[in-house]
């Protein structure tokens, strides 16, 4: 089955709409699928960039989100509703490679990165500037529209409301990140059940591994949150501590399952 010719450019913030719109199937689908979807030059300098200005961890749980990420949209996503702007796969995989790869420069211990006049500002928005400024050098021909939903999602991943509308890009960027980081108890006990089929995440996870994720990031938040009390981040319901507790300790599928 290929993946859908177009998808909604913009669908709800709030979770339960978004997936009631999306009707999201967990049917199997390989990772030598997934792989297939070709990438561009553009895109290999994007992950170049990204390995060498995010922690080790940080740089394999974003490509674990991308794959995720296309494992969803693999499975059923809102299309031609009503009124909705349309983005071809192909629009949509040129943004979300970048957007996922890209996702988390701000979790950098690199002297170029935490040089960065941004360096200061919560984590979303240091990595957004900084992918910002690459992007600008390595696809100067992407258009205002393009670069700004690429930015605007990597800025506003960590953050959810109960209204309004979101770029897909964005929706996606958050669903799947949420997903490597909490499981399929990511939003409460086996609310994520329906989300990626367990095979499917089980390659995944085999092919780009979590290792010292737990630690890595743990320490990298934990410095955002000592150090910047007005993240955004912070702002997760029952605060910092609450959103390290729901990192995850071991493969969302065990390899010998």
């Amino acid at each position: 089955m290929p993946f859908p010719a177009s998808f909604d450019a913009f669908v709800p913030s709030n979770l339960p709409d978004f997936f009631t719109l999306a009707k999201v199937k967990p049917d199997y689908v390989s990772f030598e699928t997934l792989r297939a979807v070709p990438l561009d030059e553009e895109h290999i300098l994007s992950k170049d960039y990204a390995k060498k200005i995010t922690i080790p961890a940080g740089y394999l749980h974003s490509l674990r989100v991308y794959y995720f990420a296309l494992a969803i949209l693999y499975n059923g996503f809102s299309s031609a509703t009503p009124g909705v702007p349309q983005l071809t796969f192909v629009e949509l995989n040129r943004r979300l490679y970048h957007t996922c790869i890209l996702h988390d420069l701000g979790w950098t211990k690199a002297l170029e990165g935490l040089a960065h006049p941004t360096a200061a500002m919560t984590f979303e928005f240091h990595g957004g500037f900084l992918a910002y400024e690459h992007l600008r050098k390595i696809a100067p021909d992407l258009t205002s529209s393009q670069i700004s939903d690429i930015v605007q999602s990597i800025m506003l991943h960590t953050s959810q409301w109960p209204s309004g509308q979101s770029s897909i890009v964005k929706s996606l960027l958050s669903v799947a990140a949420i997903f490597d980081i909490g499981g399929y108890d990511g939003q409460g006990a086996g609310s994520f059940d329906f989300l990626i089929h367990r095979k499917t995440v089980q390659e995944i996870e085999k092919e780009f591994p979590r290792g010292n994720f737990v630690a890595e990031s743990s320490e990298i938040l934990g410095r955002e949150f000592e150090k910047k009390p007005d993240c955004l981040l912070g702002h997760f319901p029952g605060g910092s501590e609450a959103f390290l507790q729901i990192v995850r300790k071991e493969p969302i599928v065990p390899v010998d399952e």
